[in-house]
């Protein structure tokens, strides 16, 4: 899938149970989702939200302003929002390689312009969790933003599985110091 978790000494032991396209794949999502979420998604013949879109509070249509986004940049406002209130003490994001169109590469960011270097629809997926040993060597990250994919997600999100510990512990966060911001998968892109 090129998520990156393979280049990790923080992730890399945990591949076999978090990769998405090894073994029951994205299957495996629904058993995260009560861990995550703290339910299941409700799946009912009068309203398939969750079936679609997963574990939701509600669902809002956004519409951003960032000059250079592609569309209008509400991906790229919400993580400047995080960093720039200081929510978070860092965010990942996908960025491109010498401002090339379609040559992903992780940012971890520290800075708004940082963030704004992951501005625009990368057509193919980035190793964007390539980044995580940068993230737990760095003791001023307590509180971290991933903008990733759906399999990257998810291979996030099981880090740590093998030795008992949580991914915040593993990367050395605070507890419920991750915050996740899913984006549509490549494959998914209508550009």
């Amino acid at each position: 899938s090129n998520c990156g978790l393979c280049l990790t000494s923080v992730g890399v032991q945990d591949v076999t149970e978090a990769c998405a396209f090894l073994g029951d794949g994205m299957s495996r999502i629904e058993a995260v989702e009560p861990i995550v979420h703290g339910r299941a998604r409700c799946y009912s013949q009068d309203n398939l939200d969750e079936a679609f879109f997963g574990v939701h509070e509600r669902i809002v249509l956004a519409r951003g302003n960032i000059a250079g986004a592609q569309w209008t940049g509400v991906a790229t406002g919400v993580a400047l929002s995080w960093l720039e209130s200081r929510a978070v003490d860092a965010v990942i994001v996908a960025g491109s390689a010498d401002d090339a169109f379609g040559s992903p590469v992780p940012i971890l960011c520290r800075s708004p312009e940082d963030v704004l270097q992951g501005r625009r629809v990368k057509p193919s997926l980035c190793p964007s969790l390539a980044v995580l040993d940068a993230v737990a060597d760095d003791p001023t990250i307590r509180r971290l933003l991933f903008c990733g994919v759906g399999c990257a997600v998810q291979a996030l999100r099981r880090i740590g599985t093998r030795s008992g510990q949580t991914v915040e512990q593993s990367l050395g966060l605070d507890q419920d110091g991750l915050f996740v911001l899913g984006t549509h998968c490549a494959d998914n892109s209508p550009t």
